[in-house]
């Protein structure tokens, strides 16, 4: 008797705790938190502000570059990305939102986009997100040169408005509409014209490679619309050395100014190599032709450049330290040289200490 009450006493339990997982809400996860923060100091020989990249514009000067802080939450099929820039490299990649008295003054979204996880393979991303143009991004914290790229520079920063991505194995493709490019908001841009983007990519062992377009209204306070296309390839030729390619080409056109139409080009070679986990050379070779860009492109509209970046890469834990020396030869007198007459190179050093947490 005793035996059989045991075993109903035990089903009884058992079954309260069945009932207990059947009604049990699922827990939420944790948010995940992280950032990044970085600094420079840059001098011209020339002993001018001969930048014209982004972000490292300023002469014989210890700069702040940006803090970022991330978050990041999933739950089921949904998740949501937050990113946030403080400082000048920021008020930069943002210039839409900001104006030069503010620039360094204000906290922006660089990120913010919801996703939809519809299947395995196929997911909705909609809301602001970086582009997906060219090698390099705006965190200074990863790329291994801290000067950018001509290509980089004078192609789209970022998008707001809705994709669709789908993968499959080692292939992968997306298309997009947004408002206009570097816009987070058609009001702000004046324009209810569309930019459309797109990309097929393929990701291997030890490589990938990609194939971007957008095309669309870029800016329409000057009635510019740009089509792009633009290839990127990555190639680890062993565990110490890598290779990297951006091959990129822009069309603009004026909605009514023909002679304001106009194109441009850039081929951007990288190399890097790994002395040890803490220390890293990378060079950057880049050809950028704007002989018969639009006037939008400013100073270098009508010439060419050569440009050759050598940096450093030296870890302690999460710091990096970057000592680095970029010439640029151009084919104009673009470049202003230390009587602040025009000349055809520039030639600086800087050094920069980038921090992920």
């Amino acid at each position: 008797m005793k035996k059989v009450l045991h075993i109903f006493a035990a089903m009884l339990t058992s079954s309260f705790a069945f009932a207990q997982d059947d009604t049990e809400t699922p827990v939420s996860p944790a948010t995940t938190w992280g950032g990044s923060a970085d600094a420079y100091y840059k001098y011209d020989f020339s002993k001018q502000m001969n930048g014209l990249t982004s972000f490292t514009n300023s002469q014989d000067s210890f700069e702040l570059g940006m803090a970022s802080i991330e978050a990041g939450h999933t739950f089921g099929k949904a998740s949501v990305f937050v990113d946030l820039g403080f400082g000048k490299r920021a008020g930069e990649f943002s210039y839409n939102e900001t104006t030069d008295k503010d620039i360094t003054a204000k906290f922006l979204i660089k990120q913010l986009f919801f996703t939809y996880q519809v299947t395995e393979k196929f997911k909705f991303v909609a809301g602001s997100f970086g582009t997906h143009i060219g090698y390099e991004v705006l965190d200074a914290v990863d790329n291994k040169n801290y000067s950018m790229s001509y290509a980089f520079s004078y192609g789209p920063f970022f998008n707001t408005g809705l994709k669709a991505q789908y993968t499959s194995g080692k292939f992968t493709a997306m298309f997009g509409i947004t408002n206009p490019t570097d816009f987070k908001s058609a009001m702000d841009a004046g324009s209810s014209q569309k930019t459309y983007i797109g990309q097929v990519g393929y990701i291997g062992e030890t490589g990938s490679a990609y194939l971007n377009f957008t095309s669309g209204s870029s800016n329409p306070s000057s009635d510019e619309n740009k089509t792009q296309f633009d290839l990127v390839a990555s190639k680890t030729i062993s565990d110490s050395f890598a290779l990297g390619f951006n091959a990129t080409y822009a069309k603009t056109k004026n909605d009514f100014i023909s002679a304001d139409d106009g194109e441009w080009f850039s081929l951007v070679g990288y190399a890097n190599y790994s002395f040890s986990p803490s220390l890293l050379l990378a060079y950057r070779m880049e050809y950028f032709d704007a002989k018969d860009a639009a006037p939008s492109l400013g100073t270098l509209t009508g010439s060419n450049v050569f440009a050759n970046t050598v940096s450093l890469n030296y870890k302690v834990g999460k710091l990096t330290i970057i000592p680095e020396l970029r010439y640029d030869a151009a084919s104009e007198d673009i470049f202003l040289d230390k009587d602040a007459a025009p000349t055809g190179g520039s030639f600086f050093g800087l050094i920069a200490t980038t921090y992920s947490f």
